[in-house]
């Protein structure tokens, strides 16, 4: 019996080992992919934006795209659903959609291929780009949308069509550890904060797929460090970022990044399974504008 009993515990750790070895093979991805099963896009719905998001359908056939337009604290979406024919792609003007209920604020819209049932699915077939353009800066930004794909907890790669479940087939999150905004001007010398002169854009989610695929707000407590262009420290300080938030350098680092261009370095300090996290900076001097998705420190 003890015999039995000892077998039964081994095979039960096996199994529990093994689930957690399938688990870990959907690693995170520090950075996301230019295309995938998903694209994630930052868009500003306000007054005084101007936002296009490009999607196009890189496959040979015709799809069905889920647009969830999320604002900073993820409550319920404004949906939109758009058919591509194969190779085809759409813009979408954000702005236009207040008109039909979408909020005026900034957040995030996330584009996923979906079969009749509204499930999503695999397709590797999404690539896309979005623009945000400040009406009072006349400046304007743009970056590539986000894109990430799902895999299987273990065994081979998932074909196409299969549905995204969560449970047997779930999205890699994008989570860096780390992200560096390598330099920014003077924010003295640029547009003034109140029309958004620059901005610190944190994207935090966590990814639900029942019955069909959301997401829910998440959050990400940074480490950060800025110092001068000349190498002199400015500050150390901790920054919670939660779901959307849109802020400046100045309310992140403090009032010493002013007078002198400089740098920032960001390490996070809180992880969860599921969360996906981006970080963007912009920056206008005059008409003349900038903006990027920071990029992970990679130590070798």
């Amino acid at each position: 019996m003890r015999r039995f009993v000892g077998m039964l515990l081994v095979a039960l750790v096996l199994v529990a080992s093994q689930a957690r070895a399938g688990e870990l093979e959907i690693l995170p991805r520090g950075a996301p992919a230019a295309m995938g099963d998903q694209l994630i896009f930052y868009y500003d719905a306000r007054v005084d934006f101007t936002t296009f998001i490009t999607i196009r359908n890189t496959s040979g056939s015709e799809v069905t795209v889920s647009l969830l337009f999320y604002g900073p604290t993820f409550s319920t979406p404004f949906s939109k659903a758009v058919t591509l024919a194969a190779g085809a792609l759409t813009i979408v003007d954000v702005g236009g959609l207040r008109g039909t209920g979408l909020p005026s604020q900034p957040g995030v819209a996330i584009a996923t291929v979906v079969n009749l049932s509204g499930q999503p699915i695999i397709t590797r077939a999404l690539t896309g780009n979005f623009t945000v353009a400040n009406l009072l800066t006349g400046s304007a930004f743009g970056a590539n949308a986000a894109a990430r794909s799902a895999f299987a907890n273990d065994g081979p790669d998932p074909s196409n069509g299969t549905p995204i479940d969560g449970t047997t087939v779930r999205f890699q999150p994008i989570r860096p550890s780390s992200a560096l905004l390598a330099a920014y001007y003077d924010p003295a010398s640029l547009a003034p904060v109140a029309n958004s002169g620059n901005q610190l854009i944190f994207i935090n989610f966590e990814d639900t797929y029942a019955p069909t695929y959301g997401a829910s707000i998440g959050s990400t407590t940074w480490n950060l460090e800025a110092t001068r262009g000349n190498g002199a420290g400015i500050a150390e300080t901790t920054f919670t970022s939660n779901g959307v938030t849109v802020t400046d350098l100045a309310s992140v680092i403090g009032p010493g990044v002013n007078g002198a261009a400089g740098s920032v370095s960001f390490q996070a300090e809180t992880d969860t399974p599921l969360l996906t996290r981006l970080v963007y900076f912009t920056e206008a001097l005059g008409t003349f504008g900038t903006g990027y998705l920071l990029p992970e420190i990679l130590e070798f």
